[in-house]
């Protein structure tokens, strides 16, 4: 397996640290990989008011574990995925997140894989939602969910914007100016679509951009270290300034379940990746995540996931 760590600054950073892993043969920023490794490419492309992008299309003959350190910068990235196996089984996905938090991908060997993917800042999103009647609600919400991940499935629309996309990049006839048209096509279908159902989530709940910044306190109060017992719901009421059944209410509403089921889904989440990378053992990673006994870890783990931790490693 080839590990690639990183922190997220710039595409052309993680651009260069791919190509060095992966000894791609670079030329106008497009990195070719040897014939030793697999085939296909990786690219760069820098298109119009900061929006970078990165085109993956390779099969390699090994497994990729892609590690994203946390980053203090305001940057959102956005992945479509686009994978076949051996047996030409398509997984395709959307996905969505901040680069606050930690991530892991990997890169099945032996699949090809078509990848896009997108880096904005808060700034860029704010630009565009600003003057949207309902863009205070949307944006809002996004930076509730910055330290989440949101998935969406790739329907038929979607993968006929990403080939258009991909086959972009060859069009010496303004080509350039159609990536960007299509990347654009792209974040309105998603910010339309989420809109949709996050206002449809939120019809009969009402609150205000200050309470949802103090929920954010409380998140990420619960989120910074696993390997200690989160605050009850009467000091993280005191933090959010609220009376404990309002705070288990609003929590509910915003982030989709109870406080402390919410800590144990990202609390187990993180477990997994830790074992993905098969550099701890499930007693280091149960000890990292303030379980006393390997079992009660295990046990929690194979509710949660519906497979036992050593499944992972093997």
């Amino acid at each position: 397996m080839i590990k690639i760590e990183y922190t997220h600054s710039t595409y052309n950073e993680l651009f260069q640290t791919i190509s060095k892993q992966l000894h791609l043969k670079v030329k106008d920023n497009v990195g070719v990989v040897p014939p030793s490794l697999g085939e296909g490419f990786i690219q760069l492309i820098s298109l119009y008011n900061g929006l970078e992008i990165m085109i993956f299309d390779y099969l390699l003959n090994e497994d990729v574990l892609y590690y994203r350190k946390k980053s203090p910068r305001d940057i959102y990235i956005m992945r479509l995925d686009d994978t076949s196996d051996q047996q030409e089984e398509v997984k395709s996905a959307l996905f969505f997140s901040h680069v606050s938090k930690e991530l892991y991908y990997m890169t099945p060997a032996n699949s090809r894989s078509k990848n896009i993917y997108l880096s904005f800042t808060k700034e860029w999103l704010f630009e565009f939602l600003v003057n949207e009647p309902q863009g205070e609600l949307l944006f809002t919400n996004v930076l509730m969910k910055a330290p989440m991940y949101y998935y969406e499935i790739i329907d038929s629309e979607y993968r006929r914007l990403m080939q258009e996309i991909m086959q972009a990049k060859n069009d010496a006839d303004l080509g350039k100016f159609k990536m960007y048209n299509r990347v654009m096509v792209v974040l309105e279908r998603f910010f339309v679509r989420y809109y949709r159902k996050i206002s449809e989530t939120h019809r009969h709940f009402k609150i205000s951009s200050d309470e949802m910044q103090r929920l954010k306190t409380v998140e990420s109060e619960i989120l910074k270290d696993f390997s200690y017992t989160p605050p009850n719901i009467n000091q993280l009421s005191r933090m959010a300034a609220m009376s404990p059944s309002k705070l288990k209410l609003v929590f509910k509403e915003v982030f989709g379940m109870p406080v402390y089921q919410y800590y144990q889904k990202h609390r187990l989440q993180k477990g997994k990746a830790m074992l993905i990378t098969r550099k701890y053992s499930i007693k280091q990673v149960a000890a990292e995540l303030g379980y006393i006994h390997v079992k009660d870890f295990s046990r929690a783990f194979q509710k949660h996931f519906d497979q036992l931790p050593e499944e992972i490693i093997n």
